[in-house]
């Protein structure tokens, strides 16, 4: 047994190995040829754009939308914005819900703030924040603070 030496049989075995290194070089140099020519292919057309008078609109939606803003105090007393003076109590949520659906109702985009103090008992304002949400008003938001500000 001669282990240095090759047979004839050891020398015809075929590689089954892919050649990788041509395609690379073919593909780096396709590369290169694309990055040259494609600044100069591309092609503007000039076109002369008919003119037309400016647009302004004047509808309501360039006016801000002053926000609704309803407060729940640290006493589960309800405030609204449009009335700060005017007390409401629970069981007259009711009726502020019915108020906010129907100025939502004349302006889809009017923004409902609820503001509810720190102490506030946090189940008002999440029950005023979901009964909101299922009379159909689309923008109901919650006021914090940021924490900086403490």
């Amino acid at each position: 047994m001669q282990a240095g030496f090759r047979t004839a049989r050891d020398k015809k075995r075929l590689m089954a190995e892919i050649n990788a290194v041509p395609y690379i070089d073919v593909t780096l140099v396709l590369l290169i040829i694309f990055m040259i020519t494609a600044p100069i292919v591309q092609q503007a057309v000039t076109v002369q754009l008919p003119q037309a008078p400016e647009v302004t609109d004047t509808s309501q939606a360039t006016q801000p939308v002053k926000p609704f803003v309803i407060t729940i105090t640290r006493d589960g007393q309800y405030k609204t914005s449009e009335a700060p003076e005017l007390v409401l109590t629970q069981s007259e949520v009711t009726l502020l819900v019915a108020e906010v659906v129907a100025r939502t109702q004349m302006n889809e985009n009017l923004p409902v703030y609820i503001q509810g103090d720190r102490e506030a008992p946090y189940g008002r304002v999440v029950h005023l924040f979901v009964v909101l949400k299922n009379n159909g008003v689309p923008n109901v938001s919650l006021i914090t603070e940021p924490e900086s500000a403490q």
